[in-house]
């Protein structure tokens, strides 16, 4: 385990994410979601191709969590949606970062209501992503 967030609406439910620090010994990493209902067994999980080094849930959407993971890529998953798929991912084209992703952490919403939030990583980028199309 190499995070762990609780949700701030849902006190019974946070997100645990799964991956290594041992950087020698890299490999796939999982998201998952428990309930203190029911802690045995994830609510929702997800597999990644790199190890999840951070997590953070918007403050006001609930269900919308940003990851960062260790091979530089962000995303972002609306964990009401069936789909284990996030509704954002970067990419080289979009600006992904080179080197582990350490923190991620929600924005206040800007005049058109779109979401932002920042990530820092290893490479030394600070960055602001803004997802104009998200339904919450």
């Amino acid at each position: 385990m190499t995070t762990v967030k609780w949700n701030p609406e849902y006190s019974d439910l946070f997100a645990v994410g799964y991956g290594s620090y041992e950087f020698m010994k890299q490999g796939g990493g999982m998201l998952c979601l428990y309930s203190l209902k029911n802690p045995s067994y994830p609510e929702f999980t997800c597999a990644t191709d790199t190890g999840v080094m951070c997590v953070d849930w918007h403050p006001q959407h609930s269900s919308v969590l940003c990851v960062g993971l260790y091979d530089g890529t962000v995303a972002v998953y609306d964990v009401r949606s069936k789909k284990q798929a996030p509704i954002f991912h970067s990419t080289v084209k979009t600006g992904k970062h080179t080197d582990p992703v350490w923190e991620v952490c929600w924005q206040e919403e800007d005049l058109a209501k779109n979401l932002n939030f920042f990530s820092i990583s290893s490479d030394g980028r600070v960055t602001l992503w803004t997802l104009a199309k998200v339904l919450c």
